[in-house]
């Protein structure tokens, strides 16, 4: 009996942790433009790839995408910010190791084929965590330019991000959402009106 009764409390206890596992893909700054926010409650996964190739003249691949963890992997949507509808490919973000994602498209959004593809089988379009967050979502700046302020509704600083910039979430209260930018040199931080953001 007192072997029976360890078994169960031993499957619910390895049941609990499991429903309070860290998620198999993780939010944060991945390699080769990729930003991934992962809410560990839903398991709702976003991001954000923007890259762009130089020269004239200059070829970008951007795209939002957001999805529901199941498991190791996502079913997502990616699409252009501006147009969710008209640009919108459906794909998968899987877990391919600690610290690693592999993004697959079963087409190519404009420009991504001649800068990074996401459709060809032979060559994965894989990414490797660089710097993890506690990010719950990615989004996208909508307005010409969106101030970061001290605290919500504060007066903002000097420090902005402009349209097309992704932010990483921590959280939100009320009309704004606390965000990380993440630039080439440094990490500016701090709280953005929601209305100057594109809808998740």
């Amino acid at each position: 009996m007192r072997g029976m009764l360890f078994a169960v409390v031993t499957a619910a206890l390895a049941a609990a942790g499991a429903a309070h596992a860290a998620p198999a893909i993780g939010g944060g700054v991945y390699d080769n433009s990729l930003i991934l926010g992962v809410d560990p409650a839903t398991g709702a996964v976003s991001g954000y790839f923007d890259m762009s190739q130089g020269g004239q003249p200059s070829i970008s691949c951007i795209f939002y995408l957001k999805g529901w963890l199941a498991g190791r992997s996502a079913a997502i949507d990616t699409f252009f910010p501006d147009d969710p509808k008209g640009d919108l490919i459906r794909g998968s973000l899987s877990a391919q190791g600690p610290g690693k994602v592999r993004l697959a498209l079963p087409t190519e959004h404009g420009g991504c084929g001649n800068v990074w593809q996401f459709a060809d089988q032979t060559q994965p379009a894989d990414f490797a965590l660089q710097g993890a967050r506690p990010w719950t979502s990615v989004r996208v700046v909508k307005a010409a330019k969106a101030y970061f302020s001290p605290a919500p509704g504060a007066p903002h600083g000097k420090a902005y991000i402009v349209k097309g910039d992704g932010v990483g979430v921590r959280g939100g209260q009320a009309g704004w959402v606390q965000a990380d930018f993440v630039g080439e040199t440094r990490t500016s931080s701090g709280w953005l009106r929601e209305a100057d953001l594109y809808a998740p």
